[in-house]
């Protein structure tokens, strides 16, 4: 089963979040932010005056986890209408004119946006893949972002939106990245007796306390928290190793006891009569 790592947005209402398209020209484009915003946590999406659009490009670019953004996203023919139930708008340019607003960077900026989403309605706007927000559209907007690049790039507007959403779902979130199972106790002490052997066979114990020098292998591998598959791995290279060298593997290992104070059911009635 494939593991995916997960974070739980703990420090923003993702909910509060809404990511606009202003006359959006490519319906490609419009599912790929779908799928932006299913990723990263954001449900809402709106269209301002889009050029129109195909359905199956939509979807196709969306994928599965993005369709049900597209099902509940709104349109609306201006922008001024678009707004007027929104307490916070931040804008994005690629373009930083001297008449332009003061701009910050995502990462200046995500943390107030998650601050301002926990009891505010926060829009964040995204002009149209050729001109983007005009000036008049960036009045609207109360900060506006610029994503830093080489001089040359030009980010599509479905990128943008990945790299601001990203930055905010990072901000707001604990990663949960579950541990492997490693190996038990059992199967490490099997390796340790096989690279143990190994070296001993090798020549290849450079200290006088065997001992001690053993403990500092075992200390290092400890630190890589190995799994049974990884374990076996090792294992197997020893004994390769062993085979090429025209030696053999002869290791015994103690048998297994019992704990002390186990009793089996027979004992016990025994020790009641």
């Amino acid at each position: 089963m494939q593991v995916r790592p997960v974070a739980e947005p703990v420090k923003a209402n993702l909910s509060n979040i809404t990511v606009i398209l202003v006359n959006p020209i490519y319906s490609e484009n419009i599912g790929s932010t779908a799928r932006a915003c299913a990723n990263f946590g954001v449900p809402n999406l709106i269209l301002v005056n889009p050029e129109p659009l195909e359905e199956e490009k939509m979807k196709a670019m969306a994928t599965k986890s993005g369709i049900p953004i597209l099902e509940k996203m709104k349109i609306f023919r201006d922008l001024s209408t678009t707004l007027k139930d929104f307490n916070y708008v931040f804008g994005t340019t690629a373009r930083l004119g001297k008449h332009r607003m003061v701009y910050h960077t995502p990462k200046e900026l995500v943390s107030y946006i998650c601050e301002l989403s926990i009891n505010n309605k926060v829009a964040i706007l995204f002009g149209n893949e050729r001109f983007g927000l005009s000036n008049e559209e960036l009045s609207y907007c109360d900060s506006v972002i610029t994503i830093p690049t080489t001089e040359n790039a030009s980010l599509n507007v479905s990128q943008a939106v990945v790299i601001i959403l990203y930055e905010i779902f990072q901000s707001a979130s604990i990663p949960r990245i579950p541990k492997p199972q490693l190996a038990t106790r059992k199967e490490l002490d099997i390796m340790y007796a096989i690279i143990e052997k190994t070296l001993e066979e090798i020549e290849y114990i450079p200290h006088d306390n065997k001992i001690l020098w053993f403990t500092n292998i075992k200390r290092f591998l400890s630190r890589l928290e190995l799994t049974s598959k990884e374990v076996k791995i090792i294992q197997g290279f020893c004994r390769q190793l062993l085979w090429a060298l025209g030696k053999k593997l002869n290791i015994s290992f103690p048998k297994e006891q019992p704990p002390q104070n186990d009793k089996s059911e027979e004992t016990y009635q025994k020790e009641k009569v």
